[in-house]
């Protein structure tokens, strides 16, 4: 997240050549949706982008560090134009950098979108991804160059998240990039983005149903309409802190760093719009009203989550 966004006009690193994935072979034998369904039915499914789960920090850095240099240039100013410490003119430049920098950052999270969308539409083997500038990116399901990236490639260590690249006909230059919502690292990580990949793979390459039946016997939840309002403050808190789930005491030891965070998220929510796809996207993924695998913002498998508890409620008592 930042002003700059993902790089591109570079060309492919070593990490994401050895870690490509095959769209015609399986990247793992278990699915993995990682709550990130907006949508899902026979023609197309959407999903949120990288950045989704970490709106409110990028905008809370930049809140805090702007506030700071006013502080650093009010107190600077004062003591130059009154005390004539000429040496404030120093820290006056510095502050007016980093809060020009710093306020770049604010409003790259701020006063956006509330959240960029990918679409996959398995009828036309399309994909398209909502910009940060508001245009829409179309390529190919079969042209892109779908790999795992490392955010720290040859320094060790590094976050992980599946990237799909645009090629320049070069075959090498990345001229576009289409992130995908998990974000993890190590080589469980990989695992996971394996799984994560493998969902999205299923559903282009054989249909919903097998992506659904990969799932078993995790329940599919979707999303909120966040296609339609904004998330409330208590779903965003909810998201952030999901980053830990099955870790309940991590999730309180980190909760005075998270709720800072979760007025700062709805504060970005409320000053975004909501992206609207333009109609001739709408036009190309028109979904029948009777279709069976059609599953709306805020759709639950009650009966798959009812398993699941049973399932472990189960094993706990023996």
């Amino acid at each position: 997240m930042g002003p700059k966004g993902f790089s591109t006009n570079r060309r492919l690193n070593d990490y994401e050549r050895e870690h490509r994935f095959d769209i015609k072979k399986p990247a793992s034998d278990k699915a993995l949706y990682d709550l990130s369904l907006i949508k899902f039915n026979s023609t197309f499914t959407e999903c949120v982008d990288k950045w989704y789960s970490m709106r409110g920090f990028v905008a809370m850095a930049g809140a805090v560090v702007s506030a700071l240099m006013i502080y650093l240039i009010c107190v600077s100013l004062y003591e130059l134009l009154f005390k004539g410490y000429l040496e404030n003119l120093a820290l006056l430049l510095l502050g007016a950098v980093i809060l020009w920098w710093s306020a770049k950052f604010l409003v790259s999270d701020a006063f956006t979108y509330t959240h960029y969308p990918i679409r996959f539409n398995r009828k036309n083997r399309q994909v398209y991804a909502f910009r940060r500038n508001g245009t829409v990116f179309k390529a190919g399901w079969d042209e892109l160059y779908w790999t795992i990236y490392n955010t720290k490639v040859g320094l060790g260590g590094g976050d992980l998240n599946v990237m799909g690249h645009l090629m320049d006909k070069d075959g090498i230059t990345v001229k576009e990039s289409i992130g995908l919502s998990l974000v993890d690292a190590g080589e469980a990580g990989r695992q996971n983005l394996r799984q994560f990949f493998e969902f999205f793979r299923l559903y282009m390459e054989e249909g919903p149903g097998a992506a659904l039946e990969a799932l078993k016997p995790t329940p599919l939840i979707m999303l909120p309409a966040i296609d339609r309002q904004r998330e409330s403050w208590f779903f965003g808190w909810e998201r952030l802190t999901g980053g830990m789930k099955g870790l309940p005491l991590l999730q309180l030891l980190f909760q005075p760093f998270l709720l800072p965070i979760s007025l700062f998220r709805w504060i970005v929510m409320r000053t975004s719009k909501i992206p609207q796809w333009p109609q001739w996207v709408e036009d190309e993924c028109r979904v029948e009203p009777d279709d069976p695998w059609r599953r709306e913002p805020g759709f639950r498998d009650e009966e798959a989550i009812a398993a699941v508890k049973a399932t472990a409620g189960a094993q706990s008592n023996r």
